[in-house]
């Protein structure tokens, strides 16, 4: 298991709670601290608490998801393990007790190179936007998974074009070179990014499975200014369709969207200077496949 904290001290103790009474517990469980400066975390405590091989990795001040789950990685893989890594949001929970049995039951039965997701659910039940389908139109992301019971009635695998880094199995040594989220990406869009580019271009098979079903509890896991998460949300948003899209859809896209920050500058100026300069960043940089 592997999870990516940032000021998220306040969930993971539900987490861990739930991993501990896991009808077969994560062999490891490694915890990366994005924020070891501002809210580090005490892994102690939780060590002392609950019966888990926690491992805590100290991360750097403000990376995002996608560098937290490459440190990781780097670090399991210098300790030789060759296995699949589940990536789980510190704010999800597992409540009934046997999901990773489950799903170690069906890894089994797949390739590994692989990636799979699993279902994931609020707190009321409604299934939330864990996989889909990209089109080539200006609504690129409007396909997604359907609630739970409206895919497939046997509950296999159903095959799409990525999946959410929410709830996310990959074995990273079987890819080659070993899988690594994009640094391009720092904030959101680096789990589509990495399912389109082994997917679409290395042959690997993208599956979401319906059960196991994580609960994701929205905690604090985020918590950067808000102006520095837009800057980042916006670099972030505007490289997945330089690279996934028709240049079309990015021309009409960013033109939308200069337009918007535009037209608010007078009101919020400070949101739509930020929205600008991230734009402005990628259309100087040199476009990477």
């Amino acid at each position: 298991m592997v999870t990516v904290s940032h000021h998220s001290g306040a969930v993971l103790p539900d987490l861990a709670r739930d991993l501990a009474a896991q009808s077969s517990p994560p062999q490891r469980w490694v915890l990366v601290d994005n924020s070891p400066e501002s809210a580090p975390l005490a892994a102690a405590d939780l060590r002392r608490a609950y019966p888990l091989a926690l491992e805590l990795l100290a991360g750097q001040q403000g990376d995002g998801f996608g560098a937290g789950c490459n440190r990781a990685f780097a670090a399991l893989a210098a300790s030789g393990w060759d296995g699949w890594v589940w990536l789980l949001n510190p704010d999800t929970r597992l409540p009934v007790g046997d999901e990773l049995r489950l799903l170690a039951a069906q890894l089994e039965r797949l390739a590994p190179t692989s990636l799979v997701g699993t279902s994931v659910v609020d707190t009321t039940g409604q299934m939330e936007a864990s996989g889909g389908w990209i089109d080539p139109g200006l609504r690129f992301r409007r396909r997604r998974l359907p609630p739970a019971g409206g895919i497939n009635p046997h509950g296999g695998p159903v095959a799409v074009d990525w999946l959410s880094g929410c709830s996310l199995v990959l074995r990273p040594t079987a890819q080659q070179p070993p899988t690594r989220f994009d640094p391009l990406f720092p904030l959101y869009y680096e789990d589509m990014d990495l399912c389109l580019r082994l997917g679409r271009q290395q042959g690997a098979a993208v599956l979401w499975l319906q059960t196991p079903a994580v609960v994701h509890a929205k905690g604090s896991g985020s918590s950067s200014a808000s102006s520095r998460r837009l800057e980042l949300s916006t670099l972030s948003y505007l490289r997945f369709m330089r690279r996934h899209c028709p240049i079309w859809v990015l021309g009409l896209r960013s033109l939308r969207l200069v337009l918007m920050s535009l037209a608010r500058l007078p009101l919020q100026p400070g949101r739509s200077l930020v929205v600008l300069r991230a734009a402005g960043t990628v259309l100087l940089e040199r476009p990477a496949r």
